[in-house]
């Protein structure tokens, strides 16, 4: 007998797959309705918010404590958290996340941290039974920064999964990677666990783990944007994303990383063919569909002229934990108005340092805006309902 999420993912294969094809051309979208709007305005006219390093808890205050008497204020950059994916999605309306994950094709490597070892972290020993199972790991930094709402990648992807199947018409989700395996130098009583350095296989367990999870209809990928055309780059520029009729109820994955483990993704599909993951690609490259631009401040203009273009886009409304000291809004406000698809934040709820910052979509319902740059002047956030 199949378990009940076999069940549920049949359930939602089928629902996918069943939903009606839209043609553009047999659309009037001349003036925006609530009947029109779905097979009118397309995934990159969205505006939403995400968050940044979505599976992070605070570290333990024993633990900050503790280690301050041998690196004071060593703690200060990462003090914030997230609420478990779930929650995030039903009480904060984000619609886009940022996994951090580490290879550990043995298990076991990041299971026993050294921060764990100094102040016997109650929460994280529940879960070092999973950390001991090969696979992806996800958290911010071995041994001092490795508490986590969901400690796998997989468990990560079935949160997501699950919430998904349970709200089919939900406006598509981005999750981001970051391939992460840099070295630290010990200090004080913390001995750092050397990560392994992902090669192209261990890079693509990570596509292994998302067809595990998610169902090939459930996704949108490359090779559903592509289409018959022969780059990335000219499919969203002549044809454009996905309709929200063709892309609601489904995820996107993307890698943060550029460098070497992009380039070694691109490794045999240098358009992405049969990929689950987008890659960060400015224009010109065949590949190009989605850029991470992270500094506002600096790249708001650019922003503004990438997604005039057609390609979606993703930065940053706040930098851990300067602007949740300072309140200033001046990254947040730039973030916003670039029309970057994915404004990601740290404080999607008040900062509990003293300033009250937070992130909010202006002009909306609470879970998108139009895009401020692409979307027709004729959009209005109620069209997005859920």
């Amino acid at each position: 007998m199949k378990s009940l999420r076999s069940l549920l993912c049949s359930l939602a294969v089928i629902t996918i797959t069943l939903l009606p094809e839209f043609s553009l051309a047999d659309t009037d979208c001349s003036t925006l309705t609530a009947s029109n709007a779905d097979n009118c305005l397309r995934l990159n006219q969205v505006q939403v918010l995400g968050t940044h390093n979505s599976y992070k808890r605070w570290p333990l205050p024993e633990l900050i404590t503790l280690l301050d008497q041998h690196r004071d204020g060593w703690a200060r950059d990462i003090i914030y958290e997230h609420k478990p994916l779930t929650e995030q999605l039903d009480t904060l309306n984000i619609r886009q996340f940022e996994l951090d994950v580490f290879a550990d094709p043995e298990g076991g490597l990041y299971a026993d941290p050294a921060g764990n070892k100094l102040v016997n972290d109650p929460d994280f020993l529940n879960q070092q039974a999973l950390m001991r199972t090969p696979g992806l790991k996800v958290l911010h930094s071995q041994d001092i920064d490795y508490r986590s709402t969901c400690v796998t990648l997989i468990l990560c992807l079935e949160q997501i999964r699950d919430w998904s199947l349970n709200n089919p018409t939900h406006l598509p989700l981005m999750v981001m990677l970051e391939f992460k395996e840099g070295v630290r130098p010990n200090w004080g009583p913390i001995e750092y666990v050397q990560p392994v350095a992902f090669d192209q296989r261990l890079i693509l367990e990570a596509d292994k783990e998302i067809w595990q999870v998610f169902e090939r209809s459930h996704v949108i990928t490359p090779d559903d944007v592509r289409g018959d055309f022969p780059t990335l780059e000219q499919a969203i520029v002549e044809q454009g994303w996905p309709t929200l009729a063709e892309s609601r109820g489904k995820v996107l994955f993307a890698m943060d990383n550029t460098g070497r483990h992009r380039e070694m993704y691109l490794d045999g599909a240098p358009v992405l063919e049969d990929r689950a993951l987008f890659v960060s690609m400015e224009p010109g490259h065949p590949a190009a569909a989605f850029v991470k631009m992270n500094d506002a401040l600096a790249d708001h203009v650019l922003i503004r002229d990438y997604v005039a273009r057609n390609f979606l886009v993703r930065t940053r409304s706040d930098v851990p934990t300067s602007e949740a000291r300072s309140g200033d809004t001046t990254r947040r406000e730039l973030a916003l108005g670039s029309g970057a698809q994915y404004i990601s934040t740290d404080y999607a709820e008040p900062s509990p340092l003293g300033s009250g910052y937070q992130v909010m979509l202006p002009d909306s319902n609470g879970v998108a805006r139009c895009n401020p740059i692409s979307a027709p002047s004729s959009c209005q956030a109620i069209l997005f309902q859920e």
